[in-house]
This record gives C-alpha cells, structure tokens and sequence, in this order.
C-alpha cells in the first residue's frame, strides 16, 4: 500500500485505503456480462478528491468499471493536480435493469463522466453544455487515456464536434501517429453511431459528457 501511496503522490495515501477497503468481492468474478441487468454490483465508493458522484443510488457498476472509474480519479489527481474532480454520472441501479431516462445503463458496464472546459473545470454537480471552442482538449484527452489504460474500454461515446477538436490535438501535440489515431477515432465522414469503427464514437447530445462502456471481465464485449 505505501509503494501505491508514494506512486500517486503521499496526499492521496487517505483516499487509497479508503479504495482498498470499498466493497469489492473479487470472488464475483465472472465470465462474460450483460447489458440488460447487473450481477455482483459495486458501489462506486465516496471519494471526492478523485470524482464526484452526481447520482450515488446510480452508481453501481460492474467490477471493471468501478475499477476503471477510481483509477482514472487515481491518475488524474496524479497527472492533473490543478483539475476539478471529474463529475460521475449515472451508472446503473442497485440491481440494474431499467434506468430512467436512458436506453442503456442497464448492466453497470456503462457510465456517463463529464468533460472538462477550458481551465480544467468541472462543475461540481452534473453536466455542462459545452462548444467545442470551451472544450479543454488536454484535461478531457488526459481523462480518456488515463481509461484506456485500465485496457478496459470498448467504446467511448461523445459529440462529433468535441472528437474532432481531440483529434486535431492529439496529431498537433504529437501525441500519437496518424496510424495510432485512426484506430481511435472515427473515419472522416461517419456520424451514426453503427458506423463508427474507433474507440471515440459520435453521438448526438453528447456535448457536456462521454459515456463510457467497458469490456466484460473476459475481455469480450456484453451480450
């Protein structure tokens, strides 16, 4: 525990017992999910210097996305000091299922998180409608890899606009090749949601979030 402590910087060291005490049962482990319900769910866990939780009787999930939620606060709080936690939507119910107001977050392999404006702000409750001149490419950018580097992630979900912004950014500063890039974002020209190939996808009404969807614990997609 102290090497993890020391990893993330000694004033996160509170945080990080309070995340190896949250109740996850590794025993649950299981092969293959659903999107349709949740078995095994996690109580994302309180801890307001990483994420706020915007919807807490929304935010079960499954073991991978929990996991992937607190590291990306872990890392975030590491790499990005100066930036507001980042907002947590909804994620699924107690026992998922239906959840109002969405088609999917049904199986706790879903979860809604919110972007940053320039500045590296985020309010501190739900989400801000952004234009793409707002959009703070190098805090979101750093929030989304901080995901793929939990492997976990099957797709990301947000507005065409902002994903054109990213892309334009991560080629400018370097940060990955042309042949990188198009494995993340979409080819030119796609705008629906089935026809998008990347891990970054457009979606409409997607302009103050992303929505996050990870692999099942097998490393396939739900059924």
């Amino acid at each position: 525990m102290a090497a993890l402590a020391a990893e993330y910087g000694p004033s996160l060291e509170g945080e990080l017992l309070a995340t190896e005490t949250s109740p996850v049962d590794d025993t649950a482990a299981r092969m293959g999910c659903s999107d349709q319900y949740l078995q095994d769910g996690v109580h994302l866990p309180d801890l307001p210097l990483f994420y706020v939780r915007a919807q807490p009787d929304a935010s079960w999930g499954s073991t991978e996305m929990i996991d992937l939620l607190v590291d990306a606060g872990r890392h975030m709080s590491w790499l990005l000091p100066q930036a507001s936690p980042f907002v947590v939507g909804d994620i699924a119910s107690h026992r998922g299922g239906y959840l109002a107001g969405h088609l999917s977050h049904r199986g706790g392999i879903d979860a809604d998180v919110g972007i940053y404006k320039k500045g590296a702000w985020q309010a501190s409750r739900g989400f801000t409608h952004l234009a793409p001149s707002e959009l703070d490419v190098e805090a979101t950018w750093t929030l989304i890899t901080t995901m793929f580097g939990t492997n976990n992630v099957d797709f990301i979900l947000l507005d065409r606009k902002h994903i054109d912004r990213l892309h334009a950014y991560v080629l400018r500063a370097g940060l990955l090749t042309q042949e990188e890039a198009a494995r993340i974002f979409p080819v030119e020209g796609t705008r629906a949601v089935w026809e998008n190939t990347g891990i970054l996808r457009h979606a409409p009404h997607h302009e103050d979030h992303l929505h996050v969807r990870v692999l099942c614990s097998d490393g396939t997609r739900a059924q």
